[in-house]
């Protein structure tokens, strides 16, 4: 959520990054139940944008900070937005998953 300001003829937003940050740590967890485990990941989509075949996403993690991910719909022709969409948003997920791996690793050989 933002706060909303009018200054002259213009509606300006300011981002409570924070509200984000919190919201994406309750959606972001690993749960283990006796013999399955399941895996939870939130992610902030702040813009999409769509350029045939191509689009690109823009998205806040749960660390605070701001990403872009791109994709490519195989077919120009019989372009779908939301697949297309999909395959992005797989992209982020991909590369947080990846990134998260990296930490947690690198702070166990720190210590």
């Amino acid at each position: 959520m933002g706060s909303k300001y009018k200054v002259g003829d213009e509606l300006m937003v300011i981002e409570n990054v924070s509200d984000d940050v919190k919201k994406l740590k309750e959606m972001t967890k690993l749960e283990i139940k006796g013999d399955f485990a399941e895996i939870s990941w939130g992610l902030k989509i702040i813009d999409v944008k769509y350029d045939r075949p191509y689009v690109i996403v823009t998205y806040r993690n749960v660390y605070g900070e701001e990403n872009k991910v791109m994709a490519k719909c195989i077919s120009e022709e019989n372009f779908d937005e939301q697949r297309v969409l999909e395959k992005a948003l797989l992209k982020a997920f991909q590369s947080e998953i990846i990134n998260i791996t990296v930490t947690k690793t690198k702070t166990k050989r720190e210590k």
